[in-house]
């Protein structure tokens, strides 16, 4: 009699899961037994993206023939394009597909991570809002790129309808008009209130959005925020100490901070400490992004961005790992605006010591490198006795 060998399904189905992003073999997987169509449906269907009334009709046909996928569904996300523009000249979303939709959202109740692009959230139908409500519970991961809003207190009472929500990613977003924040009537929305229980760990905040109104939003329940990396590209200059507090409200818990400030910062943000990081003394990585040589006017001193000076010097973190800058000179005497003696003095604090420097130079003109680099090394050299430094031109 002959014994055949049968493979534990555990094995077979981490085998599947190492396929996860290979999409013709999970096809194929699925096709080889039953046994084997679970993991491969799973990982097939896990993210899912529609972007038009088409692809709406087809995943409503797979759903209605196959019911057990729609548990698989993890991410989806709504992709709308552009179609023409409007009398004004701006582009028009053709986002009305979006509608049909509706009626898919209630079937899908393990959505984990959502996603919406070009759509115009106050273009939408009650039903299909309303719908969005039910699945925005269980999201712990939102996406919003050139989302578009009525108002600004829509978009307040929109992101508090995410009481679970970890990561946000805040793209672009906009609105026609500001209006009063809905925290300030008497009877707010239940939804608001629960933001409260919100643990968001991730924030990423994009120049063309308003900033201010998604870290006031954040600072209205300050006790809960455990926020561990934010990404934070700022243009409002007459608001910088929102950042301030952003920053003190995520204490002890904040990891990683990537900061950018486009358009510079007022003297007044320098002198009023508004950009304080020592109440984070659990961080681990600081990145100065957009330190435009070519465009920054020194003020204070002849020496250019004080804010930068400003911030590693209050930094009271022993776990501080990395450090890393990203300028954008014309020509190699632009490094001399800086201020390289506070800076090396900053950098070569005991507590650092080990400490990873990261300097990313973009210059108009080719052939730097070896000028760039043996400029900023020489401003550096005491910083070099007790960590690394790592010099790329880009």
């Amino acid at each position: 009699m002959i014994s055949r060998a049968i493979i534990p399904p555990e094995l077979c189905d981490e085998t599947i899961d190492y396929l996860w992003d290979d999409i013709d073999t999970l096809r194929a997987c699925s096709l080889t037994c039953k046994a084997w169509l679970p993991a491969s449906r799973f990982h097939l269907f896990r993210n899912v993206r529609l972007r038009h009334a088409d692809d709406v009709f087809r995943f409503r046909s797979l759903l209605s023939s196959a019911p057990g996928v729609a548990p698989c569904v993890r991410k989806l996300s709504l992709s709308a394009d552009y179609n023409g523009a409007t009398a004004e000249g701006a582009a028009q979303e053709d986002d009305t597909w979006v509608n049909s939709a509706a009626s898919l959202l209630p079937l899908l109740n393990n959505i984990s991570t959502l996603g919406l692009a070009r759509v115009r959230w106050h273009a939408l139908n009650d039903e299909t809002r309303a719908a969005f409500a039910g699945v925005c519970k269980s999201v712990r991961q939102l996406f919003l790129f050139e989302v578009s809003f009525e108002a600004s207190r829509d978009v307040v009472a929109f992101l508090s309808g995410f009481p679970a929500l970890q990561e946000l990613y805040f793209q672009a977003v906009s609105w026609k008009h500001d209006s009063p924040s809905p925290f300030d009537e008497p009877n707010s929305p239940q939804a608001l209130t629960d933001a409260g229980r919100m643990q968001l760990s991730y924030l990423f905040l994009d120049p063309k959005s308003s900033p201010t109104l998604v870290t006031e939003w954040l600072l209205k329940h300050p006790e809960e925020q455990h926020l561990r990396t934010i990404q934070l590209c700022w243009r409002e200059l007459e608001n910088t100490k929102a950042v301030g507090d952003l920053l003190q409200a995520s204490g002890s818990s904040l990891e990683s901070l990537q900061v950018e400030f486009p358009a510079g910062l007022s003297e007044d943000a320098v002198l009023q400490n508004h950009l304080s990081l020592a109440h984070n003394t659990g961080l681990r990585s600081l990145h100065f992004g957009g330190l435009d040589v070519r465009a920054s006017h020194a003020f204070l001193s002849r020496r250019l961005f004080p804010w930068v000076t400003a911030m590693l010097s209050q930094v009271r973190s022993r776990h501080l790992q990395e450090v890393s800058f990203a300028l954008e000179i014309a020509s190699v005497p632009d490094l001399l605006a800086l201020d390289w003696a506070r800076i090396d003095r900053d950098l070569s604090r005991p507590e650092f010591h080990g400490l990873l420097v990261m300097f990313y130079v973009s210059c108009e003109r080719d052939g730097l490198e070896k000028e760039v680099k043996s400029e900023i090394a020489a401003r550096l050299e005491g910083f070099q006795q007790c960590g690394t430094l790592c010099i790329s031109c880009i």
